[in-house]
């Protein structure tokens, strides 16, 4: 029988020990250099088929990890953008990017390795489409985010806004898993030299030589002098 022990039953405080003890261990050792017993013995379970009972395989569990901090960041995106949009009209790339960037910085914290844990897989093919469910768009919030943010770009090609919004997202990511791995905090001036190298590679304009290279222009490149 399950009992209820504070907010969650005993069945879900085992279920998030285990997914909080893989984000701990993937961040620290990918998701090779882990084992379904390390993970176990991590959260304190001795029962051997206790992954497979709540998340059938080891993949299984991962997508678990991934998507297990997400309705707080959602959460807290929907706040911030609320708190926006009761002072202002419309939304400046620079308010969009505070969106995106504030929350992910908020989860950095002993407990919390859901930064380091993204930086650590980003570069696994086969996690592409966990990624695409837990990014930015991930969300309702992050979707309405990444959109705004697109309309704002709209003078820029779709492929090359596209190109850079995906800079901003795991450049972010790589930057907050640093301060964690650091057992740093970044300041609130660091956040905010952060957004601002992100506003100014967003709102730069196609340079020549791009245009020139994508055939956009005809004109030899560089110019005739």
């Amino acid at each position: 029988m399950t009992t209820t022990r504070g907010r969650y039953s005993s069945g879900e405080q085992t279920r998030i020990r285990l997914v909080e003890a893989a984000e701990r261990l993937f961040a620290r050792s990918g998701y090779d250099g882990v084992t379904l017993a390390d993970i176990r013995k991590a959260a304190g379970q001795h029962n051997s088929s206790v992954v497979g009972y709540y998340f059938g395989t080891k993949e299984g569990l991962l997508e678990a990890v991934f998507s297990h901090r997400l309705l707080a960041l959602h959460s807290q995106r929907e706040a911030l953008l609320a708190e926006m949009l009761r002072t202002r009209e419309t939304l400046s790339v620079r308010d969009l990017l505070w969106v995106i960037i504030r929350p992910l910085a908020g989860t950095l914290g002993r407990n919390n390795h859901y930064v380091a844990f993204l930086d650590r897989l980003s570069n696994h093919d086969r996690f592409a489409e966990c990624f695409r469910v837990t990014g930015p768009t991930g969300t309702e919030s992050g979707r309405r985010s990444d959109t705004a943010l697109r309309t704002l770009l709209g003078p820029l090609p779709d492929d090359i806004a596209g190109q850079r919004l995906r800079l901003v997202y795991s450049g972010t990511v790589g930057a907050l898993a640093r301060c964690h791995r650091a057992g740093e905090s970044p300041t609130t001036a660091e956040l905010a030299a952060l957004v601002d190298a992100w506003e100014a590679l967003l709102l730069a304009p196609v340079s020549a030589e791009t245009a020139h290279a994508r055939g956009d222009v005809q004109e030899d490149f560089p110019p005739d002098r």
